[in-house]
């Protein structure tokens, strides 16, 4: 009889093991990494994502377009472990860990989250003005590739290895000792990061 006068004794003093009614969310912790959102309009389609993600939750798939390339990128939440190295690896933070931890879902269609957005084919040269048309002075200088990728400037160039750094994709090698600078343009996605942060405004896009 004592165990069971103790047991109602306490519980007049703690608080109800039920939820009250109407049901108000709590707030996630400090540090709470939840469901993700895709910033497309942010995203440079450099794949960095997909490369690092341990679980394999990111995919991509693409359309050609009289335009350009109408990418998809994927995000499977059943399959994220919510590490947040893609936020982390995101050079233009397209990626977002947000708090929200409602994720419970009838199907996994629920669980995906995507983001299109579209990859515009580079704009081209205009032609050579015609015969008795005044033609622009030409630019010293390399010239803007019509493929959109980036071309170095050696005159001006440092060889500091930052553009390689900081290149996404690893499409650049860059030798200070003998001056060299290296694109792979197989890895290449035209992205502009090394353009962005070329301290010499050497690379030309």
């Amino acid at each position: 009889m004592i165990p069971f006068l103790r047991e109602a004794v306490s519980g007049l003093f703690s608080k109800p093991s039920t939820e009250g009614y109407p049901f108000t969310p709590k707030e996630a912790p400090v540090g709470y990494r939840g469901r993700i959102v895709f910033h497309a309009d942010k995203c440079i389609s450099c794949g960095m994502c997909e490369r690092v993600c341990a679980g394999g939750a990111i995919s991509t798939t693409s359309v050609e377009t009289e335009e350009g390339q109408l990418i998809t990128r994927k995000f499977f939440l059943g399959s994220c472990t919510f590490c947040n190295t893609c936020a982390d690896f995101c050079v233009k933070k397209a990626i977002e860990l947000t708090q929200d931890y409602h994720m419970v879902a009838r199907c996994e269609d629920d669980l995906v989250v995507t983001g299109t957005y579209l990859k515009k084919k580079p704009v081209k040269k205009a032609p050579p003005a015609a015969c008795g048309e005044a033609a622009e002075p030409a630019a010293e200088g390399p010239k803007p590739r019509e493929d959109g990728l980036p071309v170095q400037d050696p005159a001006k160039c440092v060889y500091c290895t930052l553009c390689a750094k900081k290149c996404p994709a690893g499409a650049l090698t860059v030798d200070r000792a003998n001056k060299t600078w290296t694109l792979d343009e197989d890895k290449c996605v035209a992205c502009g990061t090394c353009h962005d942060v070329c301290p010499k405004k050497c690379i030309i896009m």
